[in-house]
């Protein structure tokens, strides 16, 4: 299994991203038909986050792009003590030609240090590259992502730390142009290290309101593309579900299991309502 992912990514990278129009035509609509959402609860995001966790993400836009999103997720890794959330941690875009600059900008007003630059062509990103700055010296690229485009498939390859860990990533759609699974292979040092494979389901038939929210990226953890994810079907899976196998070259861990859902509740026009005053 691992052979085929190799060579299908093989094959993928001499394929021009700009020579297939039909992935995704949902991702060249015009722009102002997407929905702008304003307010979004955590748990709509995070499956297993409780609304009691307080806070909510707030974006703003200007001639209908994203330009600010304040809020910041916190997931706890010790026992005992509860997620956070942080609303007034931000993130802005700006917007230049073919390219978005991503910067991250704490609750005090200090930069945090890390850059993103996303690269577009025909409003479908082709590339993101992650950098952490020193503010002496240059900045330090850390990570590079590309986005591979073909029929009902996107491919994207991670490098991280020049090639001591990458990924392999293909998102496969139906032909209501909902995503309906992923697999990642990650590899350290150039060994295999992780498969992981998510199947989505459960659609609904509401408008995706995470579409002009492609670019978010996940401060809490530098790995998670939830957002990015999120917005890629035309409609909003409900459902996760997937495997995740630890690789050794002699010694293979046991699969292990996950699952997820989302409880959403809908306007009188039938689409996702993403914030809500709690009771």
């Amino acid at each position: 299994m691992i052979k085929k992912i190799f060579f299908f990514f093989f094959a993928l990278s001499i394929i021009s991203c700009s020579t297939n129009d039909d992935v995704l035509e949902e991702q060249n609509n015009v722009q102002q038909e997407d929905l702008q959402p304003e307010k979004i609860l955590p748990p709509y995001v995070y499956p297993t986050t409780s609304f009691t966790i307080g806070g909510y993400f707030k974006c703003v836009y200007n001639n209908g792009k994203l330009t600010r999103m304040y809020g910041r997720y916190l997931k706890s890794e010790q026992l005992g003590v509860p997620d956070r959330f942080d609303l007034d941690s931000f993130m802005t875009f700006t917007y230049n030609n073919n390219q978005v600059k991503l910067e991250f900008i704490s609750d005090s007003g200090v930069d945090l240090g890390m850059v993103i630059i996303y690269t577009m062509e025909n409003d479908r990103l082709i590339k993101s590259e992650l950098y952490y700055r020193d503010f002496v010296e240059p900045d330090m690229l850390v990570k590079t992502r590309t986005y591979t485009y073909e029929a009902n498939k996107i491919a994207v390859y991670e490098d991280e730390n020049n090639k001591m860990r990458e990924s392999f990533i293909t998102y496969t759609f139906d032909s209501n142009k909902n995503l309906i699974k992923s697999e990642k292979l990650d590899k350290s040092y150039g060994i295999d290290s992780k498969l992981t494979v998510t199947n989505y389901s459960n659609f609904d038939h509401a408008k995706n309101p995470f579409k002009k929210l492609s670019l978010v990226y996940d401060q809490n953890n530098i790995h998670d593309n939830t957002f990015y994810v999120k917005s890629l079907s035309a409609n909003n899976y409900r459902k996760i579900e997937g495997t995740t196998q630890l690789l050794n070259s002699q010694h293979p861990y046991p699969q292990g299991t996950f699952m997820s859902q989302w409880n959403y509740n809908y306007d009188s026009q039938g689409q996702v309502v993403l914030y809500h005053p709690l009771q």
